[in-house]
């Protein structure tokens, strides 16, 4: 009988291990950055030709190796890293299975110099995919170069499915700017095609390699995080604002324990805290960097590094998602805070009021219905009795609301003034040396759908007297009764009245039929959009999409002349409002402008909050 079964010759075998280490250009210069960053380098130079498929030159001022080391490097499984399975638990180091050199040489032709401050002269071998060619001894400087050319030469069948220069070129660059952020202290220079790429000296914080690796617009927008959680999770890095966004993942990072690493359960946590935040399908800039005992997480789990495995990974996406929550709330609450109801002094200008009677304490957690708020009166001046029969209007509302302390005096508060409305459309506001503007929409709406999502579960419809008609296509009008009972799970009662026709029979207590149609209509069409989801997918985004319009279409316009307390009552319920400093469709509720800014441009002197006329 034939023998089937036979061991694949050694040669063969680590050609086929090697595809498992080396795919592509990008998964040679991550193993190589990774050795140069071990051996404590603090200048690394990377020369490429077509996106590697042609040349990676990689030159360090690393310690290098000794004579003995340079010829090992190359063997199989040979590292200096780990001596049993255990060390892996423990592992700080970057490459740490003695595979890379191996798994490159053998794919590739390589010339490897590399010298220690203690030898006279530097070790270089050549190996020919997979054969050793040379071994000799010249000068060069402490450190190692490693030159690596006619890339899958010996496995055609490999080289055919690399992709385009473009393509590749972009997997190297997602690789450098990892190891860029992560070593802001290494000074790195990426040549490609004989032109200098990147250059990106050593720097001392995170936000300033992020200019040189993108520009200077970035760097204004990113905000710091620096957190510990009592599992003894820490959390550093830095974050964009609310006011910076981009239509794709490739501002994202994620580190932990020093390594770059891709893991479903922190991206998660990136975003969903900046859910209600950004706009629709658009992403942040994040550079995360976690810290957590080695003994928690799995590095060994990719051939190529590249995943790890949690022990908690619910923990890790929970820890993620409030660093981030909480930094956005904080950076919010600096632009907008501890606003106050205020005695008026004149039409637009308000000083402090204190409330000191426990009968009319303000219920600042409670949203006035628009019904309500669009009834308070239009004078301009108001007296005492004014001011509290408008509050005390919200706490009747929602009597079981917990009240905030009102035994607060003139002395805690901090002014406002209220200056008035530009263009019935911004609330301009003066606090201590800033000028904020409000757009009173996107106040209005962030604040409604707080509330209409505190309370969706336990929606109230009231039966409109005269059902409003909304006319569709016929698919449309299918496609509105496959998703009926969405719509009705936010008090928006419908039923069929024609092949073309639907009638709204109910709605929302602060709604009225047109704007219940602009939001049927305005969901069918995301609906029709993203009819390729999965049918439980389009429901679990439906409920938000329907929320985010109902705020949308019950709030505010621009255009909408509001009274003065209007405007007062909305700075209160904008500052007790959950992530206030952006609409739930992303766009900013309100932007700052500094006395000494604004006195730049009139090209006045600056000192303090005064200027010098």
């Amino acid at each position: 009988m034939t023998q089937k079964i036979k061991i694949l010759d050694p040669s063969e075998a680590i050609k086929i291990a090697a595809g498992e280490v080396i795919e592509r250009p990008a998964h040679i210069i991550k193993e190589l950055l990774e050795n140069s960053i071990d051996a404590g380098a603090k200048n690394i130079s990377l020369h490429l030709q077509s996106a590697g498929k042609d040349l990676i030159k990689i030159t360090d001022d690393g310690c290098g190796m000794s004579p003995q080391d340079a010829e090992l490097c190359f063997a199989h499984h040979a590292t200096s890293k780990i001596q049993t399975v255990h060390d892996l638990s423990s592992i700080t180091t970057y490459g740490f299975r003695g595979e890379a050199l191996s798994s490159i040489a053998s794919v590739s032709h390589v010339e490897l110099i590399t010298k220690t401050e203690h030898d006279t002269l530097a070790t270089k071998i050549v190996i020919d995919h997979g054969n050793k060619i040379q071994t000799s001894n010249i000068n060069h400087q402490t450190g190692t170069t490693l030159v690596i050319s006619e890339l899958f030469k010996n496995i055609p069948a490999r080289k055919k499915f690399l992709k385009t220069d473009e393509t590749e070129w972009n997997l190297i660059v997602t690789i450098f700017q990892a190891f860029a952020l992560r070593f802001p202290q290494i000074f790195f220079k990426v040549f490609h095609n004989d032109n200098l790429a990147y250059n990106c000296p050593a720097t001392p914080n995170l936000k300033s390699r992020c200019a040189q690796l993108w520009n200077s617009s970035i760097h204004e927008q990113l905000l710091e995080l620096s957190a510990e959680s009592h599992e003894s999770i820490k959390i550093s890095g830095a974050i964009s604002s609310m006011h910076y966004y981009r239509f794709n993942r490739g501002q994202i990072f994620t580190f932990v324990n020093n390594r770059w690493v891709k893991n479903s359960e922190i991206s998660k946590g990136i975003l969903k805290g900046y859910e209600g935040v950004l706009p629709f399908q658009k992403f942040p800039a994040a550079f995360i960097f976690i810290d957590i005992d080695p003994k928690e997480i799995d590095v060994n789990i990719h051939p190529k590094k590249e995943e790890i495995k949690f022990l908690h990974p619910t923990t890790i996406q929970r820890v993620v998602q409030n660093c981030i929550k909480n930094q956005l709330e904080t950076v919010a609450t600096r632009t907008l805070e501890n606003p106050t109801i205020e005695k008026v002094q004149n039409p637009f200008v308000f000083t402090n009021f204190a409330f000191n009677k426990k009968d009319d304490a303000i219920d600042y957690n409670k949203v006035l219905p628009e019904a309500e708020f669009k009834k308070l009166p239009t004078q301009s001046k108001l007296n005492h009795q004014d001011i509290f029969k408008t509050f005390n209007l919200i706490k009747q509302e929602n009597p079981s609301k917990v009240e905030p302390d009102t035994n607060i005096t003139i002395d805690d508060l901090e002014c406002f003034n209220i200056i008035g409305q530009l263009k019935k459309t911004y609330l301009l506001v003066e606090k201590n040396s800033d000028l904020i503007l409000i757009d009173q929409h996107a106040a209005h709406e962030r604040i409604l759908y707080e509330r209409f999502k505190s309370t969706s579960k336990k929606q109230e419809h009231v039966t409109l007297i005269f059902p409003h008609i909304v006319k569709l296509s016929a698919d449309q009008v299918q496609l509105i009764e496959k998703y009926e009972k969405a719509f009705q799970d936010h008090a928006i009662l419908i039923e069929r009245f024609s092949d073309y026709e639907i009638i709204i029979q109910a709605t929302p207590v602060q709604m009225t039929g047109p704007s219940a149609a602009e939001i049927i209509k305005t969901v069918l069409q995301w609906i029709e959009t993203h009819q390729d989801l999965q049918v439980d997918t389009i429901l679990q985004k439906l409920h938000e999409k329907i929320l985010i319009e109902k705020a949308c279409k019950t709030a505010f316009k621009a255009g909408d002349l509001l009274s003065i307390e209007q405007m007062q009552s909305l700075l209160v319920q904008l500052q007790q409002t959950e992530q206030n400093f952006c609409c739930p469709h992303g766009r900013p509720t309100m932007w700052t402008l500094n006395l000494k800014d604004i006195e730049k441009q009139f090209k006045r002197d600056y000192v303090g909050s005064k200027s010098l006329f």
